[in-house]
């Protein structure tokens, strides 16, 4: 079984974990680094906390596991490049241009090939047969699909009724062109992945025990840079809808009790 990372990945994934460390602490420690307002530049000191308390030690535990052949850990590296994969899209896309640019983009880079690399090098019919039968499918797969749908249903309830009404969406209305970001990465991508992987997962095929276990440390990751920026958006004077603030919230933070589970069932390491 492919449960090691390659060289490549594992260099790689030291690389994410240099220029994360080097872009959150400037963000946070350099004055003047980010153009944006003050508003907003709460919001992105909020998330550099995050990835630099939080995301990188996860990454980088996941990976030195990884490396020793654990299973679990090689879900959690998979999971934490998702993680740094969609946090670092957000800095190249959104976050103003400012001197460390080509660092986001590197890092954006860096971050989906080796997701890429290490999810394609990934046995998934080890990690299904040893998962099959000890993980509750129907259960699990039914907090995805649940995700999915109430996450799509979040996002569409802002939208629909402003195009119906010819106004903005109320999140883009008080937070700009960031909202319409969000909506294009979890409509697009993090809404049709929870899907499938639901799918996958309740018809037991391998790559679905594989992408449930990616998705739910994604979702566990994601939760603390959520709750962080909704208590920003609060004590700013925000208004944030019901659907929005529930939404938000709640189900990444049952990702993490999903994704502690999962990753106890899995055997520490497959033959």
């Amino acid at each position: 079984m492919n449960a090691s990372p390659n060289r490549w990945e594992v260099a790689s994934s030291v690389a994410i974990l240099a220029l994360a460390s080097t872009s959150c602490l400037l963000g946070l420690f350099r004055d003047g680094h980010y153009a944006e307002p003050a508003g907003e530049l709460l919001r992105i000191h909020a998330q550099d906390a995050v990835v630099l308390v939080i995301g990188v030690p996860v990454l980088a535990i996941s990976l030195l596991y990884a490396t020793r052949g654990s299973v679990r850990g090689r879900i959690a590296w998979l999971g934490s490049l998702a993680f740094m994969t969609y946090m670092w899209t957000h800095y190249a896309f959104v976050v103003a241009y400012n001197e460390f640019f080509l660092g986001y983009v590197a890092l954006f880079a860096l971050s989906t090939f080796t997701l890429i690399s290490g999810s394609a090098r990934t046995d998934a019919t080890a990690i299904g047969d040893a998962a099959r039968g000890a993980l509750p499918v129907r259960v699990y797969a039914g907090f995805l699909a649940v995700a999915a749908v109430g996450l799509a249903a979040m996002w569409l309830s802002d939208i629909l009724p402003a195009l119906s009404a010819g106004t903005l969406p109320s999140a883009i209305d008080q937070l700009g062109d960031e909202a319409a970001y969000t909506y294009v990465v979890d409509l697009g991508v993090l809404v049709p992945a929870l899907a499938i992987s639901a799918r996958w997962l309740w018809r037991e095929r391998r790559w679905g025990y594989v992408f449930a276990g990616v998705l739910l440390v994604f979702a566990a990751l994601v939760a603390p840079v959520l709750t962080a920026i909704t208590v920003v958006d609060l004590y700013g004077g925000i208004e944030i809808s019901v659907p929005i603030l529930v939404g938000t919230i709640l189900p990444p933070f049952l990702g993490v009790v999903f994704a502690g589970t999962y990753l106890a069932t899995l055997p520490s390491e497959v033959p």
